[in-house]
C-alpha cells in the first residue's frame, strides 16, 4: 500500500559535497554546545588555528580549561537568535544536546550564507565535519555520503594506520 500526502516518506536526496581544504588560521568559528561532540570539534579546529567562540550553559572540563588558558572564548549561557549574526563566523558547529537549538542555529546561519554543521541532523548541514587522519607531511579527511558515522570511524582508523607506515 502506498502512502501519499504529508505522511509519505520522501526519498532522501543524495547531496554530493566537494572536499575542500582551507586555511583556518584566525578564521572565526562558533560552536554551539559544550559537550563531547563540541569538545572533539574544538580540539581539531584548535589544531588548525581557528578563532573559536563557544556558547553553552555547560561545558566539558577540556572546554573550560581551554577558555581559562585563553585558547577559546566561552560564553556560559544558552544560544539565542542573533548570536551568529553578531559574530559572523565563517563556520557554525551546532552541537547542542537540544534539537531545537541546533535547528535554530541552522536557520540563522543559512540566510547569512554561513556554513553550518549540525551534529544531530545530516539534512540540515551545509557542510560536514570530517574525520581527520594526519602524519608527517600528509593530512586526509573523510566523510560519508550516507551519514554512516560507524563507517567513517572505521575508515578513518584505517587511514590513520596507513599514514603511520
Amino acid at each position: 500500500m502506498k502512502i501519499y500526502g504529508k505522511d509519505a516518506k520522501k526519498p532522501r536526496r543524495l547531496r554530493i559535497f566537494f572536499p575542500l581544504f582551507i586555511d583556518m588560521s584566525g578564521r572565526k568559528v562558533l560552536v554551539i554546545g559544550g559537550g563531547n561532540i563540541a569538545e572533539r570539534r574544538i580540539k581539531i579546529l584548535s589544531g588548525f588555528g581557528a578563532d573559536i567562540t563557544v556558547i553553552s550553559p555547560a561545558a566539558t572540563g577540556y572546554i573550560e580549561d581551554a577558555a581559562c588558558r585563553g585558547a577559546i572564548c566561552l560564553h556560559k549561557r544558552k544560544y539565542k537568535e542573533g548570536d551568529i549574526a553578531g559574530i559572523m563566523p565563517m563556520l557554525v558547529i551546532a552541537a547542542s544536546d537540544e534539537r531545537r537549538v541546533n535547528q535554530n542555529a541552522m536557520m540563522e546561519a543559512s540566510p547569512l550564507n554561513i556554513q553550518v554543521s549540525v551534529a544531530d541532523c545530516l539534512e540540515e548541514c551545509t557542510c560536514f565535519f570530517p574525520a581527520i587522519a594526519e602524519s608527517g607531511d600528509y593530512i586526509a579527511a573523510l566523510v560519508s555520503k550516507n551519514g554512516s558515522h560507524r563507517g567513517v570511524k572505521a575508515m578513518a582508523k584505517k587511514m590513520r594506520e596507513m599514514l603511520s607506515l
